[in-house]
């Protein structure tokens, strides 16, 4: 913890958000990219989702397929296929 305020005091606060939002924008676009190369991915979700979210599935699985790219991306290079055993 003593770490962590010395890096805040060193750097400022004012660096560290940037950082952080930098790295969120790289991680936002990555997982859009990777759902524009996974739309059929995309449509399996939206009918998995579709009972919980009646209205806003596609919305739903948008959001999800862009926050989870890293787990839909690790199944797929463990079992061949991009979110298998996930639905």
């Amino acid at each position: 913890m003593e770490r962590v305020q010395q890096t805040l005091f060193k750097w400022g606060i004012n660096t560290v958000v940037e950082v952080a939002l930098w790295i969120t924008l790289f991680y936002i676009i990555v997982g859009v990219i990777y759902t524009v190369f996974h739309i059929e991915l995309m449509g399996e979700l939206r009918s998995a989702l579709s009972g919980e979210f009646t209205i806003f599935a596609d919305i739903a699985a948008l959001a999800a397929m862009v926050a989870f790219w890293p787990v839909l991306w690790l199944t797929s290079l463990a079992c061949g296929a991009a979110g298998c055993g996930l639905f």
